[in-house]
């Protein structure tokens, strides 16, 4: 079986799709309420928020800074500033890694970064715990072409497992409980006509689980890139693709956000902002072998596994409703909100 090489270390830091958003979804909203909500931080935010935008008129470079974790969907907007595509809307962008989610809740409403990436999911739990975020750009959206599907759930090719209701009584590791990819295998055993309350979810660090799944420790995982295109190169087969199982065409999963306040403090200012993400997609989208360069080069993954892995669409798809809307519906029918998600309010209009 052909193995691609790796940097070392690198496996650890480079996650799909969706799984920037990892961690109990009660905890990581929980944790954001905590340390980021409140009228004192919304004041902050206020500040930090109009202090970026000064002197946005001068014709000086203004300075934003994005919170990032570390994972393909980050490519487009480290490519972005490879190319300058920033500065020719006038700011100065300057990007930081950060572990999780939470964190980067956490320096937004702090005012220490203008606008943050996380999962679509991550932002509806922490709006539903009162942190006042609001969505301003697509970052990433599912793949189009169900053969090409991310995020699929993997099995062993002679495990005589063929749907994903048959996960049933089966161990499947997703990287935490009430994480993002538990989502979509709980999406993906109901899609088949499964109950996901039968399925014995475990909690296993991402790069484990293919050798887990390999000495039998665990039936399937649900395989975010690079680990899915790892996991094929050993001869690991999809039984499920979570993403063709929610809806038919592709969605958005992964977005641009940042404080309500700030954005309503500065609108202009975040106006360019959304011009140079929107930018910044498309140009990704025109480019994939430049795009795939600049992910091996943020993440540290090797070239000729960045040339190879499975990526989700950028610039594709609008900010819009209909491509959130099955999303937000998945994480009130498996328990991931309480609440409708009100997308009209959640989306910047500007």
């Amino acid at each position: 079986m052909r193995r691609i090489p790796m940097r070392a270390g690198a496996l650890a830091a480079v996650l799909a799709l969706g799984l920037a958003t990892c961690g109990s979804g009660d905890e990581q909203a929980g944790d954001d309420a905590g340390d980021a909500g409140g009228a004192d931080n919304a004041d902050s935010a206020d500040a930090g928020g109009q202090d970026a935008g000064a002197g946005g008129d001068s014709g000086e470079l203004t300075p934003v800074t994005a919170g990032v974790i570390p994972v393909t969907d980050s490519g487009p907007i480290a490519l972005a500033q490879e190319q300058g595509i920033f500065e020719s809307h006038g700011l100065e962008l300057t990007i930081e890694t950060a572990s999780a989610s939470p964190n980067i809740t956490s320096a937004i409403m702090s005012g220490d970064y203008q606008i943050g990436y996380g999962g679509i999911t991550s932002v509806f739990q922490a709006v539903e715990q009162g942190i006042d975020l609001v969505v301003i750009a697509a970052a990433s959206a599912t793949a189009d072409d169900p053969a090409n599907g991310i995020n699929d759930l993997l099995v062993l090719p002679d495990s005589g497992l063929e749907s994903a209701a048959d996960l049933e009584g089966r161990q499947v590791a997703v990287n935490a409980l009430g994480g993002y990819p538990h989502l979509l295998g709980m999406i993906a055993v109901a899609g088949e006509g499964g109950d996901p309350d039968a399925v014995q979810w475990v909690e296993l660090p991402v790069p484990d689980q293919p050798a887990a799944l390999a000495n039998g420790t665990i039936d399937s995982f649900v395989a975010g890139e690079p680990f899915g295109t790892l996991g094929r190169a050993e001869g690991f087969v999809a039984v499920a693709n979570p993403h063709e199982l929610l809806h038919d065409g592709a969605v958005v999963a992964g977005a641009w956000f940042a404080s309500r306040a700030a954005v309503e403090e500065d609108p202009e200012y975040y106006g360019r902002i959304v011009d140079a993400l929107e930018e910044a997609n498309q140009f990704a989208l025109d480019n994939d072998d430049l795009l795939r360069e600049a992910i091996a080069d943020f993440t540290g993954i090797d070239q000729d596994l960045a040339a190879e892995i499975r990526l989700g669409s950028y610039g594709k798809l609008p900010l819009d409703v209909e491509y959130i809307q099955p999303l937000a519906d998945a994480a009130l029918e498996f328990g991931y909100v309480q609440n409708p998600v009100d997308l009209e309010a959640l989306i910047w209009q500007r």
